[in-house]
């Protein structure tokens, strides 16, 4: 695009461990993250130094950088851009961040109350993917039979377990769908006896799947939403678990493991259908409304020339023409029937995986929407 980008070379790795945090760090945290922002900054004035920057853009959380550093940049004039995709439910994660920077880019199109009532600045640009990585790979054999590709969360595992039992072949990769706990943790996890592994920067850290991490998830419940609301919410995650824990007889027929960035593209190519579950928990804790939402996987997959399939979003349709480039369902029986529609209709699969690929190629680049970020900027920025 012309742009001479400047990477930053300071590791976020310290601060990230404790990213799941939004608020209330503890002493140790705050100086973690002070450092690694004053290199940044550091960083910055160097660059600065050597050759006017034009635009900052960044992808912190609150854990990673003191939100005062975006101060300095705007006082050296070079206007600010924070990047973040997990909006819809997990924003305290990043709301100091959004507040402080010259503006947030989110790719949710129903995050932008949240940023406004925030005191941010929001720019809503959707996610994307590059034609360069994303492709169909050539010489690969199509099989008969739909795939998913991602780890297991929220209620994927019910929309699985509803394909396995209408006999759709099928096929699942990804972590988490093994003997494990809702949250995805391996039976090797679940030793009720472990209690913590350990502190981090004053913090102590549970064994996930222990009865202590479980007691702190209680705990959570009642300090967020009291005791009536909050012992609800604890039933609901616990309903949900024992739930989660009798589908893997039937979702387990049909797993295999996590896999290989090539082999990624190697099954969707492979597959006569990719599959899609978009629904999230509203606030990212089991027990709260599942909402659909988009993501990068309704971009990546199309690239790669797949009959792609996902959740149904009012979103999804300002990108794609529903039934002629990616298709949808609202249902467990709308999904079933077009995974059987699509898999015994070879031609209708081929014009939905042609449609798709060329409006993914031709609309849904990342260059396409770092024009349209660096417009939305120019245009808010002032004269």
């Amino acid at each position: 695009m012309g742009c001479e980008v400047v990477e930053s070379q300071v590791d976020l790795l310290p601060c990230s461990r404790f990213m799941h945090i939004g608020s209330g760090f503890t002493p140790e945290e705050l100086d973690c993250r002070a450092r690694i922002s004053e290199r940044i900054l550091d960083e910055v004035r160097s660059a600065h130094t050597h050759r006017p920057l034009d635009l900052f853009i960044s992808y912190f959380y609150n854990a990673h950088f003191d939100p005062a550093g975006f101060c300095e940049v705007r006082r050296l004039g070079i206007p600010s851009v924070n990047f973040y995709c997990n909006s819809i439910y997990q924003f305290e994660l990043v709301c100091d961040v959004a507040r402080a920077a010259d503006f947030s880019w989110h790719p949710e199109k129903l995050a932008r109350p949240l940023y406004v009532a925030a005191g941010a600045r929001p720019l809503w640009v959707q996610m994307a993917a590059d034609p360069s990585v994303y492709q169909p790979v050539a010489g690969i054999q199509r099989r008969a039979t739909a795939c998913f590709i991602g780890q297991r969360y929220a209620d994927r595992d019910r929309w699985v377990a509803s394909l396995v039992r209408a006999g759709v072949p099928l096929e699942v990769y990804g972590a988490g769908w093994g003997v494990e706990d809702e949250g995805g943790r391996t039976s090797a996890a679940l030793d009720p006896s472990a209690h913590a592994t350990g502190g981090y920067l004053g913090r102590e850290r549970l064994v996930p799947g222990s009865r202590a991490a479980y007691l702190e998830a209680v705990r959570e419940n009642f300090r967020r939403q009291g005791w009536v609301r909050g012992g609800f919410r604890t039933a609901r995650q616990w309903l949900h678990r024992r739930a989660s824990r009798s589908l893997l007889p039937v979702i387990q027929t049909v797993v295999s493991g996590s896999i290989s960035f090539q082999h990624y593209q190697n099954v969707m190519t492979a597959s006569a259908i990719v599959l899609n579950f978009s629904n999230v928990w509203a606030d990212g804790r089991a027990g709260s409304p599942l909402i659909p939402h988009v993501r990068l996987r309704d971009f990546e997959a199309p690239m790669c020339r797949a009959c792609y399939i996902t959740g149904f979003t009012e979103e999804i349709t300002e990108f794609y023409e529903i039934g002629r480039e990616i298709d949808t369902y609202r249902s467990p029986e709308e999904l079933i029937d077009k995974c059987r529609f699509y898999l015994t209709h070879p031609d209708e699969a081929e014009q939905l995986r042609n449609g798709g690929y060329l409006r993914a190629r031709r609309d849904h680049t990342w260059e396409r929407r770092f024009e349209q970020l660096f417009r939305l900027v120019a245009s808010s920025s002032p004269t």
